[in-house]
């Protein structure tokens, strides 16, 4: 028997792929067994390369391990050899104990004999009421010291049971089980000398999802990226060199059926010449980062690109199946920090740090803890990030900022042409009861329209102070600057114009 330590291992999504290297030696056709594999390895994925000498055979073998004698190994801990140390000693008061109540059922017989006995000789007249007394007195003695004895051993019994609970509780939370079966790399080499092996395998039980730090110091972030490891392998990961993939070897690679998609062209109906039907819904903007570079976001579970992460050093990871966190990388960068309200869906300021991912790295999507002066802030989560793309975080609200909505819509219809008008006037009471002066950026939603015969703008007249440009996404920001312990009010205004054919608006 050898061993083969574990040099390298690499998480994936739902396993690991585990490398053990080292040296064996040789001498002609030698056969060598290398234990400590955990039981769960993949056999079909067993890869050995052997330098200085010819691999003949490689497999697992799976064996049932010989009881040592006493039932306890040579090398058990001090806490596993009380366990079984009181385990013995309950098998052996429950023996006494049972020999007492068998000493017992005796004396109940002996008593029912004598009592018989008693009856049927004082039918035939006689009577001897003294030696009756003395055996009675006799037996009602010894049945008192037998319930003594039986009570105390019952006792015992208990005290034991109890302590033999609690070591057994311990043993669970201080070490793993024993293992009853066992598995080795059976291989079969020729040479003489030494021969350099290497042997790698997957492991199922294990798991990696990144998570991230960020810090908001002024105008600087600083972002620790972090992996957090879970694996239950039955192997210990000690002082190992640690990657992260994004791969999935259970994904299959077969390209995509092919199934026709036809399309038909028909004329249009009476209704739809004369009626256009339109209709107002919400549409969440899916983007990756701040830019539209990036028109999906790949993860661990939609199939982007492979990405392969290193661990800052070499680390031990137990096979626990508890989490441990492991660093990554970490960057500074500087930020534009602003304090926006999305007044529409809340009255509360958030403060929002945009800066770029200097870190070389892709940044995967995962949770983020939000840190600022006071302490923890609160989790977000952090969207997929390409080196020296520009992310944007949120980092909790800023007191003393309270922004007050109030809405007045109205709609008009011309005579001749039926054309309907609606406006729509926000305005928007804002206070800043903070000591020292904020600039302070409101987003107001306007719809976007998609068909020609309805028109969306902005009336900038109307509006104090006047907004920027809208976004694609109909996103109008007003910048408002509030001096301390100060309060402005600011105005908006929108109107959407739809022909008289349009219907649902």
């Amino acid at each position: 028997m050898t061993t083969l330590p574990v040099k390298k291992v690499v998480v994936m999504e739902d396993r690991a792929q585990v490398e053990r290297r080292g040296t064996v030696a040789l001498s002609g056709v030698t056969k060598v067994e290398i234990e400590g594999l955990p039981l769960v390895a993949v056999d079909r994925s067993l890869k050995l390369e052997v330098k200085g000498g010819t691999l003949i055979d490689a497999k697992f073998e799976r064996r049932w391990r010989e009881q040592p004698k006493g039932g306890l190994p040579a090398d058990a801990s001090a806490l596993r050899t009380r366990v079984k140390t009181l385990e013995q000693q309950k098998l052996a008061q429950g023996d006494a104990l049972a020999r007492l109540d068998a000493r017992a059922e005796v004396y109940a017989t002996a008593r029912a004999d004598l009592l018989r006995a008693i009856s049927e000789l004082a039918g035939f007249g006689k009577s001897e009421g003294a030696e009756w007394k003395a055996q009675l007195g006799t037996l009602s003695t010894k049945e008192a010291a037998l319930d003594e004895e039986r009570r105390l051993a019952r006792q015992a019994l208990a005290f034991t049971d109890l302590r033999h609970q609690e070591a057994r509780v311990a043993l669970g939370a201080a070490e793993e089980p024993t293992r009853r079966v066992d598995c080795v790399l059976a291989l079969t080499i020729e040479g003489t000398g030494e021969a350099q092996v290497r042997a790698s395998y997957l492991v199922p039980c294990a798991v990696w999802r990144p998570a991230y730090r960020a810090t908001l110091t002024g105008e600087q972030v600083q972002v620790e990226a972090e992996a957090v490891v879970w694996q239950r392998t039955g192997e210990e990961w000690d002082q190992v060199e640690l990657l992260f993939s994004t791969a999935r070897p259970t994904l299959g690679t077969s390209p995509p059926t092919l199934v026709e998609d036809r399309l038909y062209l028909r004329a249009k109906q009476e209704i739809e010449k004369r009626v256009v039907d339109v209709s107002i819904r919400e549409e969440v903007i899916q983007t990756a980062g701040e830019t539209t570079g990036t028109p999906e976001m790949p993860g661990l579970d939609d199939g982007g690109e492979t990405r392969l992460l290193s661990a800052a050093g070499a680390t031990t990871i137990r096979s626990d199946g508890q989490p441990h966190r492991v660093a990554l990388f970490s960057f500074e960068a500087k930020a534009v920090v602003e304090r926006v309200c999305p007044a529409e869906l809340s009255s509360l300021v958030f403060v929002m740090a945009r800066f770029p991912n200097s870190s070389g790295q892709v940044l995967l999507a995962g949770p983020v803890d939000l840190i600022r002066n006071s302490g923890l802030v609160g989790r977000a989560q952090l969207k997929f990030a390409a080196p020296g793309e520009t992310v944007k975080l949120s980092f909790g609200n800023e007191d003393g900022l309270q922004i007050v909505r109030d809405t007045e819509e109205k709609v008009e219809e011309a005579r001749l042409t039926g054309r309907r008008t609606t406006t729509k006037k926000v305005q928007l009471h804002v206070s800043n009861t903070r000591t020292e002066s904020m600039r302070l950026i409101i987003e107001e939603r306007v719809p976007v329209s998609e068909v020609k015969e309805v028109e969306i703008q902005v009336l900038t007249k109307e509006c104090a102070p006047a907004p920027a440009p809208l976004t694609k996404d109909g996103i109008a920001r007003i910048e408002l600057d509030l001096a301390a312990n100060a309060t402005k009010t600011a105005k908006f205004s929108w109107e959407l114009s739809a022909a008289a054919k349009v219907a649902g608006v």
